[in-house]
């Protein structure tokens, strides 16, 4: 057995609760299997098509944030569609 392949995919993400902490996680591609999403094993022998290593150093862009001007960094794979905000103006659209 070897380490669980979700602990190291750069696709599995924490989704945050309400009161602003993360309360679980998610994959975009969904798990490998049933069994992953409630797993607190440390190793396991699961395969998947999806996984790509978070460690790997990916190519950035910088683009500005379209409330403020502050200049952040964007994956250049990042399919996302619409305007980019820094966290604070992301907060501030929300409370709108």
């Amino acid at each position: 057995m070897g380490e669980c392949i979700c602990n190291t995919c750069r696709n599995l993400k924490g989704v945050i609760g309400a009161d602003g902490e993360i309360s679980e996680y998610a994959c975009k591609f969904g798990f490998p299997s049933q069994r992953c999403e409630t797993c607190d094993e440390e190793a396991c022998d699961e395969v998947c098509r999806h996984y790509a290593e978070d460690m790997e150093e990916k190519e950035t862009q910088v683009v500005m944030c379209k409330g403020c001007g502050t200049q952040l960094e964007k994956m250049v794979e990042d399919e996302a569609d619409g305007d980019i905000y820094c966290f604070n103006c992301y907060i501030k659209n929300l409370d709108r």
